[in-house]
């Protein structure tokens, strides 16, 4: 019986023994398939990061509002060529990335915005979340402008791939923040509009916008209320109002990732970017997945497996294994690497530009400028009969 139970006994470890060894290379497996996803992911989002920072220093993002899409004029952007994908030669050569205007000009959220502005019976209650929205958009695309900008100037190009999608995470997270900051000053800077008066009644043409003064009292009364109810409107309703920066912000990253350019005079868009990162940055990837795998062998394989991926490794590396694996792919139609400076963006815009001011300027009955005089004359003129 002894015997019989001790062979039993060696039956159920070896079974156990090759279970948990099954086991181990199926987490193994899946655990390598997970990090190969999660490095691909890393150095893609690093190919995004390039590109806004290409795209930057083109300057066609839309940050003037005197410009368009803001109004009708069109803004002077000087068209540059820039670096990507450079060589460690001297001197340094570089395939080229540019960002035409006319392929670019196009803002479906600006436009439609502008669109409603234009009309002869635009609402004073809907330019006020208009001038928020398109003030947030403003500032996030000036934002990515400026940031994208230095980074792409300061530095190179191999540290934004490698490091790029953590500075973006922490500016990403950074950004968020600010953004509700923004809107909440916002919200009671853009009050201005409570106290303004379409004048235009035709059906037809710009619409003509007047200040409402205390001498147009019932006006001005309830321009005062909207205001006041806005204020408890706010407090109240924060936790949805958010939605409007959290669209703002998101709208103006998604959508300078959706900029056509020309890399090497053939279209380009932001996955040609990332296919390009993973095709000239090969060796890195390649590299840092092995890593990755060894650790992986020694951790759920155990030592003798472990010691094995090395030996692969090396062998593959080396040459011994004959796999191109760790040989990495040349850049293609490189020239010398041209100025990493900004273009340069000027507006002269033919719009009369008014001054906006505050609400308490507008409580204070004030909104009319410098006619206030008139005003009284007006009103005494009105009094005496005249």
């Amino acid at each position: 019986m002894s015997d019989t139970s001790s062979i039993d006994e060696k039956k159920l470890a070896n079974s156990s023994s090759s279970n948990s060894f099954a086991s181990n290379i199926i987490n193994f497996t899946i655990s390598v398939l997970v990090i190969f996803i999660i490095i691909l992911l890393y150095f893609s989002s690093g190919g995004l990061i390039l590109y806004l920072c290409k795209l930057a220093q083109t300057n066609i993002l839309p940050t003037d509002m005197n410009c368009a899409p803001y109004t009708s004029t069109k803004p002077n952007i000087q068209e540059i060529q820039t670096n990507i994908f450079t060589t460690d030669t001297d001197p340094e050569m570089s395939m080229k990335l540019k960002f035409p205007y006319d392929k670019n000009e196009k803002n479906k959220i600006i436009d439609m915005f502008k669109e409603y502005k234009d009309k002869s019976s635009s609402n004073f209650l809907a330019n006020y979340f208009i001038a928020i929205t398109e003030s947030l958009l403003q500032f996030n695309y000036s934002a990515i402008n400026t940031i994208m900008n230095s980074m792409n100037g300061f530095l190179p190009e191999t540290i934004i791939i490698l490091l790029g999608p953590i500075i973006g995470a922490f500016l990403y997270a950074f950004g968020l923040l600010i953004n509700q900051i923004y809107f909440i000053y916002l919200w009671f800077s853009s009050m201005y509009w409570f106290f303004k008066h379409n004048s235009n009644d035709t059906g037809s043409g710009l619409p003509i916008w007047e200040n409402v003064t205390l001498f147009s009292p019932i006006d001005w009364w309830l321009g005062a209320l909207i205001a006041f109810l806005f204020v408890m409107l706010l407090f109240l309703g924060f936790p949805i109002l958010t939605f409007i920066p959290i669209f703002a912000y998101h709208n103006s990253l998604i959508s300078s990732l959706f900029y056509k350019g020309l890399m090497n005079d053939k279209s380009a868009t932001a996955l040609t970017v990332i296919i390009n990162v993973l095709k000239y940055y090969k060796l890195s990837v390649v590299i840092i997945i092995s890593l990755f795998v060894i650790l992986l062998a020694f951790s759920n394989l155990g030592i003798a497996p472990g010691i094995f991926s090395i030996l692969t490794v090396a062998l593959i590396y080396w040459g011994v294994i004959s796999l191109n694996t760790f040989k990495p792919i040349m850049e293609e139609n490189l020239s010398p690497s041209v100025s990493y400076d900004q273009a340069t963006k000027t507006c002269s815009n033919k719009y009369v530009l008014h001054k906006k001011h505050g609400l308490l300027y507008n409580l204070l009955g004030l909104s009319g400028g410098g006619n206030i005089a008139s005003e009284i004359k007006k009103v005494g003129k009105k009094l005496s009969g005249k």
